[in-house]
């Protein structure tokens, strides 16, 4: 065996192995609608928190990673575009149900 295929063995782990060993940690999953909405709201809302944070250390001077400062903006504007457009839908089919004959 040669040290390449020793090292991509030794990444790999043992088959079978998912990796979710610790997935218990992880919170469980929103039960309703709501609760979906919510826990994405707080997501942008924490995302966006953390954007203007890291570009106000950076515009201070006491960060150096554009890169990551810009990824966390990237990140939180997506996010609202996703919350706004998610909005959008949830009117339109409310208007769609109002619209209904019964």
């Amino acid at each position: 065996m040669s040290p390449i295929e020793a090292s991509v063995l030794s990444l790999q782990g043992p088959i079978g192995s998912t990796g979710l060993e610790n997935a218990s940690e992880v919170a469980p999953a929103p039960s309703g609608f709501g609760e979906l909405l919510e826990s994405a709201i707080a997501s942008a809302n924490q995302s966006a928190l953390a954007a203007s944070a890291a570009a106000t250390e950076f515009a201070a001077g006491q960060r150096d990673d554009i890169h990551g400062t810009m990824l966390a903006v990237s990140k939180a504007d997506i996010e609202l575009h996703l919350l706004g457009s998610v909005r959008n839908k949830v009117i339109d089919a409310f208007y769609e149900l109002w619209r209904m004959q019964i």
